[in-house]
């Protein structure tokens, strides 16, 4: 990681504003389909790790029949191991960026994983801080009003 991003990474990002101004520096514009999972640290800043993940699925309302879980969703599922992962790294909550090319606007899949996350988080008591769209052009948070 280069100086600048490790002097971002030290900023204390008490409003989404700040944090979703730090992720337009890290992570800048799409360039392909894939989630973003990151932690905030206990004292308000980006933790590690920073994870990529392509391939998830295309519907967080899938069931899938996990080993340690049984029948759950794969929203269930990636917000268990978002939570796993937090606790392990001693990280106090979640962010997640979910990548994608196109415009800013708010498609139907993205407001179907935020949604289906979103509740994950509540049913599992998994602190997600805030979730983001990386578009073509930059990055937009998603607030409840744009999934609920």
């Amino acid at each position: 990681m280069t100086t600048a991003n490790s002097s971002l990474r030290d900023r204390v990002l008490d409003h989404d504003d700040k944090l979703r101004d730090v992720l337009q520096v890290l992570l800048q514009r799409a360039s392909q389909r894939q989630m973003w999972l990151m932690f905030m640290d206990d004292r308000g800043c980006l933790g590690d790790p920073l994870m990529p993940m392509d391939d998830y699925p295309d519907d967080p309302n899938d069931v899938v029949e996990i080993d340690d879980l049984g029948s759950v969703s794969e929203a269930h599922v990636l917000m268990h191991r978002a939570g796993m992962l937090r606790e392990l790294t001693g990280n106090v909550s979640v962010v997640i960026a979910w990548e994608r090319v196109g415009s800013d606007s708010v498609m139907n899949s993205d407001r179907a994983w935020a949604r289906a996350m979103a509740e994950a988080s509540q049913r599992l008591e998994v602190p997600l801080r805030a979730q983001f769209i990386v578009h073509s052009h930059g990055v937009r948070q998603l607030h409840p009003d744009d999934y609920l």
